[in-house]
């Protein structure tokens, strides 16, 4: 089983720098005139659907309900490509909802401090409300939606449209209550952080080692804590355990 863990570790780290290269020239492509504004749209679709295969084929290989083979598993996201987008766009769209919520609700935090300072006789903070709507945005964005998503998309990776019965499947769970949130943080989050992250050093050479040296280990965080979090998601078990167990005959 060792070996379906080099391969799984192999198409995660090829696939997803061919990903990253391709959005990275993505942003580097003109839109003054027609011709490259068609083209940078027909290329941000071909980056979706690639990442969409990637992470979807890893999602189905994972599925115990699933043949171990990285190969059999991306014809299979590719035939369910189209529900797979659909879900992906659906749920994009629910979080930039959630983004425009977090811009505007500055705005409602003064109107209930206002209502509450004017009720309680007793001045209460926007900044305070403020801090309680962020609070639940937040466990709105990282724990709720990929608790009942996740599933769903591995669900839909490996049985089209049906897999959108799968979605919530994984509620009852404890431990992927605390496991989804936990390692979504540390595969976008604390990457994201670490890369971000400019420590004072003497030269411009310390600058770009560092930045070389935080930008390798933010990539392979990201690599180990989705493979785990997939593995969770579509087994329901670690990673390390489904390759301990060998295949029924």
């Amino acid at each position: 089983m060792r070996r379906r863990g080099l391969q799984l570790f192999a198409v995660q780290v090829l696939g997803n720098a061919l990903v990253l290269g391709l959005a990275y020239y993505w942003l580097g492509v003109g839109e003054s005139r027609a011709a490259t504004l068609a083209w940078s749209g027909v290329l941000a679709l071909f980056i979706l659907c690639l990442a969409c295969c990637l992470h979807g084929s890893i999602l189905v290989f994972l599925r115990a309900d699933q043949s171990h083979s990285l190969f059999a598993a991306c014809r299979t996201i590719v035939r369910h490509l189209a529900p797979f987008l659909a879900a992906v766009v659906f749920i994009g769209a629910v979080y930039w909802a959630l983004a425009q919520w977090a811009a505007y609700s500055g705005t409602p935090a003064l109107t209930i401090a206002s209502w509450f300072t004017l009720k309680l006789r007793k001045p209460i903070k926007p900044t305070s409300v403020l801090r309680v709507f962020n609070f639940v945005l937040a466990l709105v964005r990282w724990m709720v939606i990929p608790v009942f998503v996740l599933p769903m998309l591995s669900g839909i990776a490996a049985l089209g449209w049906r897999g959108f019965a799968e979605f919530g499947r994984m509620r009852r769970s404890r431990l992927y209550w605390v496991a989804a949130p936990l390692l979504l943080a540390c595969a976008l989050a604390l990457p994201w952080e670490l890369i971000g992250w400019v420590p004072h050093v003497s030269s411009f050479t310390l600058e770009m080692f560092s930045f070389v040296v935080r930008t390798a280990i933010a990539y392979f965080l990201f690599l180990c804590a989705w493979t785990l979090l997939a593995s969770f998601t579509s087994a329901g078990k670690p990673l390390l355990t489904q390759l301990k167990t060998t295949a029924s005959p």
